[in-house]
């Protein structure tokens, strides 16, 4: 080979390496429509952690309140977290929980697949969503968070500490989101910055200038004057640089 060639195969091997992040950024900005199909090759090249609630480990219920059931398990491969409320419930209630919440995994930038489906809400009406979301809370404590929480087929909002509680910052309009089917969501948080995605498409960013490591939830809301909520949820994986 001569050198005219083996400086073309060089030029061509460089140009391999740097192509991703040419679809990456122009002009020093991401271009999150382009993001999604190269973040795993270039930027977030290890796995974190991953749960495909493929075992089965049963019921447990609680009462978050008087007249409300929360019930979670992992069953047929899904992680599930219930509400339900024989009567009308009395108030709104947000529940979570261990097997939907990964503490232990804390990061700063990241890629998260998480995916959820909404199975039961009774009243047909709808009284009730599913969540997903991430949050600081475990850093800085209960009651001074900030973090993103998604509901699919409502809104997705941006949540900070307020006098009287959590003050919810409206990020975008989530309502051509079907929630009784199964999306998959992938976020992905570079310098305190998420871009969302649906099924593989961009939905929205938000810099969300969160200082702190934070760590995923999801789980189910029912709300006042609704009998019952079911959200199921699988196959969430992280991935870090």
């Amino acid at each position: 080979m001569d050198s005219k060639h083996r400086l073309l195969l060089i030029v061509i091997f460089i140009l391999g390496i740097f192509a991703p992040a040419a679809l990456a950024e122009e002009d020093g900005v991401i271009n999150p429509n382009n993001l999604l199909s190269y973040a795993d090759d270039t930027i977030f090249v290890r796995f974190a952690y991953l749960q495909d609630f493929s075992e089965d480990q049963g019921y447990v219920n609680e009462l978050p309140n008087p007249t409300t059931i929360h019930e979670y398990f992992i069953f047929d491969g899904v992680g599930t977290d219930r509400l339900v409320s024989l009567l009308p419930a009395v108030e709104t209630v947000r529940t979570t929980n261990k097997r939907l919440s990964f503490e232990r995994v804390r990061k700063e930038d990241f890629h998260v697949t998480y995916s959820v489906m909404q199975w039961e809400n009774v009243p047909e009406t709808g009284n009730g969503l599913c969540w997903i979301g991430y949050t600081n809370e475990l850093v800085v404590g209960k009651g001074k968070s900030s973090g993103i929480i998604l509901y699919p087929g409502d809104q997705a909002y941006f949540f900070s500490p307020g006098e009287n509680g959590p003050e919810y910052k409206s990020i975008t309009d989530l309502s051509f989101l079907d929630p009784y089917e199964e999306i998959e969501f992938d976020f992905i948080r570079l310098d305190k910055t998420v871009y969302v995605y649906a099924d593989g498409y961009f939905i929205f960013s938000f810099k969300d200038d969160i200082k702190e490591l934070v760590s995923f939830q999801a789980g189910a809301e029912l709300f006042q004057g609704a009998n019952q909520i079911r959200c199921d949820f699988d196959n969430f994986s992280m991935r870090i640089k």
